[in-house]
């Protein structure tokens, strides 16, 4: 049984970087694309995938007129990297910019340099965070925008050249921290809250959430605001509209994870010439890596022959297809030194740290939240779960395994067990057949970015140089 299993995901790796699937003689002539991305976002943290209280309207509306993809994955839990990652369709070791605001290298090709040369006026509008160099690959790059990035969403949309398609990178910083009171009216309160299992239940840390659940709200009214403009125009139906996010939620065990919590994001497409009934979910394996080569397969373009991903349009057309068999993550320095790498297969997934002996201590901005005071405080006191309390503990298992089909939030561990023996080597070759294709190799823990903040703080090391200029006193 296993020998086959490992046999087709052995075949399917191999398939990383061929040539989309061709759909595009299904497609509207030069459709419009539009990317929605939020900013530290979890997959399932809006009414299209089933929470109760969050007000997403916009996006939930979206799924139901298309198609909303359940098992979608980042290539990075880390913002500059995973946005370097999907704008070029490369993993983020791949880019020259796997480490958190490292800016992409001239070298690196954006998919709106096709575009462009097929006509498509293209914009990227509030968060850029790629750099300066990759700017001149793109129409217009207009940063900021309000307290959430996306005040000028609507503005581009109409000022843009109505003789062209376009692509629009509209990129919010929702709900990234720090969290202040008045996002939206009416606010979610602790009541809304589902807290996930790997956080405590006190009002603290619904209150934490709560916040962070009004940014996601903003967000979601941004985006019904450029579909009336997309209405307005006439060009809504001829728009692929994609709704994704850079990385998890910005709390412990989230962002910056390989977990499924770290990087499993939300992906909705809305686009009538290739999704005919609406409200459909597709269970493939698709990446992030895989989106730039899917864009330009709509489009009638060739794919990108940088990509490392290739298109999922035919999953468009007919969600019951499959896709890819494992989707890779990584983990580079974000804040504090890391080197871990994992895939996620239909059933499982197999995660190796290489800095197995430092904590799993969040990025900064997560340490300095109520949450994680909460965690502190609870586990000085010996009152923390102790799945809850992994966090704190100095050394990491090197290699971990989880059914995420029955564990969705990685918390119980079948590496040393062994009826799993098997399964973990195979997903530990598969792993290191990956590696090898895309040339990643680990450097060494002495050849690492060391820490630029205090673990237990959040605050900048006194006396530590920020890694990259682009750093700002605090972690992101």
């Amino acid at each position: 049984m296993w020998s086959k299993f490992f046999s087709a995901i052995a075949a399917v790796t191999m398939l990383i970087g061929t040539p989309g699937v061709g759909v595009s003689q299904t497609r509207a002539a030069s459709p419009n694309v539009i990317i929605f991305i939020a900013d530290d976002m979890a997959w399932d943290d809006c009414g299209a995938y089933g929470h109760p209280h969050i007000h997403t309207p916009n996006i939930d509306r979206l799924a139901a007129e298309g198609l909303r993809f359940d098992r979608a994955y980042l290539t990075c839990s880390s913002c500059s990297p995973s946005r370097c990652s999907t704008l070029t369709g490369r993993y983020p070791h791949s880019t020259g910019a796997g480490e958190l605001h490292l800016p992409l290298p001239e070298s690196q090709t954006l998919f709106t340099t096709p575009l462009r040369k097929a006509g498509y006026y293209t914009a990227s509008v509030g968060k850029w965070h790629l750099g300066k160099a990759a700017e001149s690959q793109v129409d217009l790059v207009k940063q900021g925008g309000g307290p959430g990035g996306e005040e000028h969403w609507v503005s581009v949309l109409q000022d843009r050249p109505k003789d062209k398609p376009f692509f629009l990178w509209l990129a919010a910083t929702d709900p990234h921290r720090g969290y202040q009171p008045g996002a939206v009216d009416p606010p979610h309160t602790n009541a809304d809250v589902v807290v996930p299992p790997i956080f405590p239940d006190t009002p603290d840390v619904r209150g934490d959430l709560a916040l962070y659940y009004d940014e996601i709200a903003r967000f979601d009214e941004y985006i019904g605001l450029v579909r009336e403009e997309l209405e307005a125009q006439g060009v809504l139906d001829n728009t692929l509209i994609m709704v994704i996010s850079d990385n998890g939620r910005p709390f412990p065990r989230c962002k910056t994870t390989v977990y499924e919590d770290g990087v499993k994001t939300p992906l909705v497409v809305r686009f009538p010439p290739l999704i005919s009934d609406g409200g459909n979910v597709s269970n493939a394996i698709v990446s992030t890596v895989d989106i730039a080569n899917t864009v330009l397969d709509v489009a009638g373009l060739s794919p990108l022959p940088s990509s490392q991903g290739r298109s999922f349009a035919a999953v468009l057309k007919d969600p019951r297809q499959g896709h890819r068999d494992g989707a890779y993550s990584e983990h580079n320095w974000h804040d504090y030194r890391a080197f871990e790498r994992s895939v996620v297969t239909d059933r499982f997934r197999y995660v190796h740290n290489w800095t197995d002996a430092l904590p799993r201590t969040p990025p900064a901005d997560a340490v300095r939240s109520p949450t994680y005071d909460e965690m502190k405080r609870l586990y000085a006191a010996g009152e923390l779960a102790k799945h809850q309390a992994t966090i704190f503990l100095a050394y990491q298992p090197s290699e971990e395994l989880y059914d995420v089909t029955v564990d969705p939030h990685c918390l119980h561990n079948l590496a040393e067990n062994e009826a799993y023996a098997e399964v973990i080597q195979q997903h530990r070759t598969l792993l290191k057949d990956w590696q090898q294709e895309t040339d990643d190799t680990f450097p060494g823990v002495d050849n690492l970015t060391p820490d630029g903040f205090d673990r237990d703080t959040g605050d900048r090391l006194p006396g530590v140089a920020a890694p990259h200029p682009s750093l700002g006193k605090k972690g992101n």
